[in-house]
């Protein structure tokens, strides 16, 4: 009696083990979200904005589902890399946006990407000159590193990710030259 009875308990708890790992293999078949920054992918910057005091440049970063299922970017922001003691004579502030639904008051709206898509997430800098004149103040700004951080949501927990981007001295002179060249072209000086 008491064979047949650890008998049944083993029968028992083989069907539990085979149940979980049952349950973990179509877990892992189905897979999750994967998400990708595309770094290599970012526009050029442009200048959207310009005064004597302020310049406002923009790019935009493309970011991928890789995975097998739906994910949700929960939370985004992009933080700047440019403390007073390296560089003191501009204020730089940013914002991440989602392209198709662009906010100003950098919340992020959370965004679901199904798999195997990719949205366009839009990096906003503005540079605020300290000493009064923009182009004066921006003459030996160095690079500046951005990391883009993200948290993500699939089918396990949340986790924050995060992919760095710069804007590199000859980028903003680029944008700078080409944002004054459209102005002067356009009769807008």
């Amino acid at each position: 009696m008491l064979l047949l009875l650890m008998q049944i308990i083993a029968g028992l708890i083989l069907l539990v083990c085979l149940g979980f790992l049952a349950y973990w293999f179509i877990a892992w078949k189905q897979g999750n979200c994967a998400f990708v920054l595309l770094k290599g992918k970012r526009s050029p910057y442009r200048v959207e904005f310009m005064d004597r005091t302020r310049a406002v440049l923009t790019c935009t970063v493309p970011i991928r589902n890789a995975g097998r299922q739906n994910g949700t970017i929960m939370d985004a922001f992009v933080r700047p890399y440019m403390p007073e003691e390296q560089y003191d004579r501009v204020d730089v502030r940013t914002i991440l946006m989602d392209t198709a639904r662009p906010r100003e008051d950098d919340y992020w709206e959370a965004l679901i990407v199904e798999p195997g898509k990719t949205v366009e997430l839009r990096v906003k800098i503005t540079l605020t000159a300290k000493a009064g004149s923009i182009l004066q103040d921006l003459e030996h700004f160095p690079d500046l590193p951005m990391d883009i951080i993200y948290q993500i949501v699939g089918r396990s927990d949340w986790v924050y990710e995060k992919g760095r981007i710069h804007l590199e001295q000859d980028e903003l002179r680029d944008a700078l030259y080409n944002y004054k060249s459209g102005v002067m072209e356009h009769g807008r000086a």
